[in-house]
């Protein structure tokens, strides 16, 4: 039976890609064939067909679905783990991806479009790399999906050998008043690598949260650059603010230390809270801002003439050298676009655009025009913000 279901999956994959994509226009194809509702807690086995340019790629695979809030929206997204690696998409070859559904965003592109940013901007960030491909479930069309690198000790560039490196993620590490509970049982800071039952390497954020709450000024000055990478902060700050993502500075985001020489660094993810939609879709032109008073770390930063006049000069690099710039960012948005427009047909029939989902009915070209409208914007916004700091 299943290998009749391979054979099946493989020729409708194959008629669909060949009779809706022209030669020289058409994205990669995913297909997940599971015999079994694909579940929420665990991966299940099941089968990954890729076809790219006429080849189509079979390897077995696990898969589960993955998502916190947008787990409420009928279009899920993904977790796999391949049995070998692949370079999908063009992407540097792994087995372990994410498929994003990317509901809520109509563009496709707000996590893709701040991941790049941040690479953008040096080296020293490091974020998931993205590409776009059409996927299906059992054969069945369910839209276009966002491809992401999973950032892991792989992607993140762990020295596996070192006991001081550490993974944790959306660590409530930075909140004035911390919550109550962690995002798992028994792993509070959201340690993932190591496991935290193998090697439990808490205490090493716990010392950092110490730190930033009972150093004095002096001492926070004088030591807070052998905890963390001041420049990466400076970054991700900046990030934030050219994108008015009002939740990722307390969550969304990972905590890794490479080794036991380097501080700890930020690297973004989970940024459709961002040029000028909420998380949950709503549009948000600027009115409820980063309340940066919330963070232990950017409230005491900012009360620093250094950090200010970093911050300052930082912005005014990144303006001068052309990241920041409208001709930049419309220069990436026009590139996704190109890519988006060859799924979003299927796409928006499968899901439509004025689902009741959605707080309102704009199209993908409309919501398109606000991500341009909102950089632009906010560009000469920040300008002048810098300019009275």
């Amino acid at each position: 039976m299943k290998r009749i279901l391979t054979a099946l999956s493989t020729l409708v994959l194959f008629i669909s890609i060949i009779t809706s994509c022209s030669n020289d226009k058409r994205l990669p194809q995913i297909d997940i064939v599971a015999e079994d509702e694909i579940p929420w807690e665990s991966k299940i086995p099941c089968q990954f067909n890729y076809i790219i340019d006429n080849e189509n790629i079979i390897c077995d695979a696990e898969v589960k679905c993955r998502g916190g809030y947008s787990s409420r929206y009928n279009k899920h997204s993904f977790a796999l783990k391949l049995q070998k690696p692949l370079d999908l998409c063009g992407l540097p070859a792994s087995d372990r991806w994410v498929l994003n559904a990317n509901y809520v965003d109509k563009t496709f592109m707000r996590h893709k479009l701040c991941y790049d940013l941040f690479r953008q901007m040096g080296a020293h960030n490091v974020a998931a790399r993205c590409a776009y491909a059409r996927v299906s479930l059992n054969t069945k069309p369910n839209g276009l999906y966002v491809v992401m690198q999973k950032l892991d000790e792989n992607t993140l560039g762990i020295d596996r050998n070192d006991t001081m490196a550490v993974i944790f993620k959306d660590p409530p590490l930075f909140n004035v008043v911390q919550p109550d509970n962690g995002q798992e049982e028994n792993n509070y800071y959201g340690q993932k690598w190591p496991k935290k039952k193998k090697d439990d390497r808490t205490w090493q954020i716990e010392a950092f949260r110490n730190f930033l709450v009972n150093a004095s000024d002096d001492e926070f000055a004088a030591n807070l650059g052998s905890w963390i990478d001041i420049k990466n902060v400076i970054d991700w700050h900046l990030l934030l603010l050219l994108s008015d993502g009002g939740d990722g500075f307390l969550k969304n985001f990972y905590l890794y230390k490479t080794d036991s020489k380097t501080p700890y660094r930020i690297a973004v993810w989970d940024c459709d809270h961002s040029f000028g939609r909420e998380g949950d879709g709503e549009k948000n032109w600027f009115e409820r801002g980063v309340e940066w008073e919330r963070s232990i770390l950017f409230n005491r930063l900012m009360m620093t003439d250094f950090y200010r006049n970093a911050l300052k000069n930082r912005w005014k690099e990144l303006r001068d050298n052309g990241i920041f710039t409208v001709g930049n960012i419309y220069g990436m948005i026009d590139e996704n676009d190109r890519q988006v427009r060859l799924g979003t047909a299927e796409n928006f029939s499968i899901w439509p655009y004025d689902s009741p989902d959605y707080y309102d009915a704009a199209t993908y070209e409309e919501e398109v025009a606000l991500l341009k409208e909102f950089v632009s914007t906010n560009l000469e916004r920040l300008d002048l913000y810098f300019l009275n700091l």
